[in-house]
């Protein structure tokens, strides 16, 4: 709760300073005009509401009182206060003289202005103090602090001393890569980051050193794959030839990223989820609210057993969900651990027509609503499979830095049902990485249509 409203602090200070406004102005009964010479006003208050949230409006995009460089520093966000505050009386004022010079009560005029700036400030200042206090505490949670630098170079020095940039990156440590013994106490050897990777939760490594060996560097990159960590390189790293990179520009300082991910871009989740949101409040009104009890019957008549099968899958940082399907076949023990394949005894007659339709699939739209899953994605694998797969698949974890889909690219590409061989299983967890690094929102839209296309004509990997 904490570090939400730290998180959060414009967003609180916004809401909370509307509701002062307003608040003040209701409880109050106050009138800025004298009810003697004026009866405007008597009843109905609506105008002076108006009148008072569109100045605080304007003038609050005016000052950037709610903008985050505002809140980096105290004395910012007061003196920006202090000048929208100012403002908005001048403002005021100003209105009052030029409409109803005659009946201004400046009585109540000053008391309301008085309370709210009274509350504006001591609200600001209990806030503020109790982040002052509780900096290093709250820091530790709001920012996140799980990246780390491995070597010494003039980048790992402008990252180490911009405290605003170390913030935001959130960096945990830096790692010397060679031997010796040092006192800075701001760097630990190399042997250290290995010990650390069970100790610590790290999401992403910066190699900032161009004197790294190959074989430490390619054991660190084989163990950042295994454990989904993100893989940045600074721009004159010389080991940039093993693999395709992208450069992702943060403050202004440039990285070499190993993976391209557009869906790291916080508007972009945010599109993709909005889009996930809706389309799947969409499906579970018109289609499912009709369709589960019918589905629900025939599955009744023609087996024993749920409605629904739940089974434990891979999600995102391969967290394992509960995924939810209309069950297609008998219940039996190895549900778990061996997938369908053709002709499967296991399955029932009204089961392989839900699974040659992909109706079974249809109540995972509860997970999408629920966050656990995405419309679009790398399809959610049994965990016996990832088990499995991830000792001897090549990037196989990868897959799981995005939320698993209904649908996704490998499936439209012809990549779905029975696993053959191994080399099965790596052509899908290349077009998996190819949908990761290629998002898009059209990408998404387009699989959608294939999926709908591949159903309606009939996909002969579907049993």
């Amino acid at each position: 709760m904490v570090t939400y409203l730290f998180r959060h602090l414009s967003r609180i200070f916004l809401l909370t300073d509307y509701f002062v406004i307003n608040v003040l102005l209701y409880l109050n009964s106050i009138n800025f005009f004298s009810i003697q010479k004026s009866r405007l006003f008597n009843i109905d208050y609506s105008v002076q509401f108006i009148i008072i949230n569109f100045s605080w409006f304007f003038i609050t995009q005016f000052t950037k009182l709610y903008s985050r460089d505002a809140l980096r520093d105290s004395s910012l966000q007061f003196n920006a206060l202090t000048k929208s505050f100012f403002l908005f009386i001048l403002f005021f004022l100003i209105y009052l003289f030029l409409v109803f010079s005659e009946n201004i009560n400046y009585e109540e005029f000053s008391l309301y202005f008085f309370l709210v700036g009274i509350s504006f400030f001591t609200i600001r200042f209990i806030l503020f103090l109790y982040r002052k206090k509780n900096r290093f505490k709250i820091g530790r949670k709001l920012y996140n602090y799980n990246t780390v630098l491995i070597g010494e170079s003039h980048y790992s020095k402008l990252l180490l001393s911009n405290r605003d940039l170390r913030r935001d990156l959130g960096i945990r440590e830096s790692y010397f890569i060679d031997e010796e013994y040092r006192e800075d106490k701001n760097s630990k050897n190399i042997t250290q980051f290995f010990k650390d990777l069970d100790r610590f939760h790290i999401n992403n490594i910066v190699f900032c050193d161009d004197r790294i060996d190959m074989d430490l560097y390619q054991k660190i990159i084989d163990i950042a794959e295994h454990k989904m960590i993100r893989i940045y390189m600074v721009p004159d790293f010389k080991n940039n030839h093993l693999a395709s990179y992208y450069v992702d520009i943060i403050h202004d300082v440039p990285f070499l990223k190993l993976i391209k991910e557009p869906l790291s871009n916080p508007r972009k989740q945010f599109l993709k989820r909005a889009f996930d949101v809706l389309f799947s409040l969409g499906i579970t009104v018109f289609l499912l609210s009709w369709l589960i009890p019918i589905v629900a019957i025939i599955i009744k008549l023609e087996s024993k057993g749920p409605v629904f099968f739940l089974q434990k899958r891979s999600g995102l940082k391969n967290e394992p969900f509960s995924c939810i399907k209309f069950r297609s076949m008998t219940v039996n023990e190895i549900a778990d651990l061996q997938i369908a394949k053709k002709n499967d005894a296991r399955v029932t007659k009204f089961g392989a027509f839900m699974r040659k339709t992909s109706i079974d699939e249809l109540p995972q739209f509860f997970n999408v609503l629920v966050g656990d899953m995405s419309i679009v994605g790398p399809r959610p694998h049994m965990l016996s499979q990832t088990e499995q797969y991830s000792k001897i698949t090549k990037k196989y974890m990868t897959r799981h830095i995005v939320k698993p889909g209904i649908t996704g690219w490998a499936q439209v590409m012809g990549s779905r049902g029975e696993i053959f061989s191994d080399r099965d299983m790596q052509k899908r967890i290349e077009k998996d990485i190819w949908y990761i690094q290629h998002w898009s929102f059209f990408l998404d839209l387009k699989i959608i249509f294939l999926t709908f296309y591949n159903i309606v004509k009939g996909d002969k990997q579907a049993y």
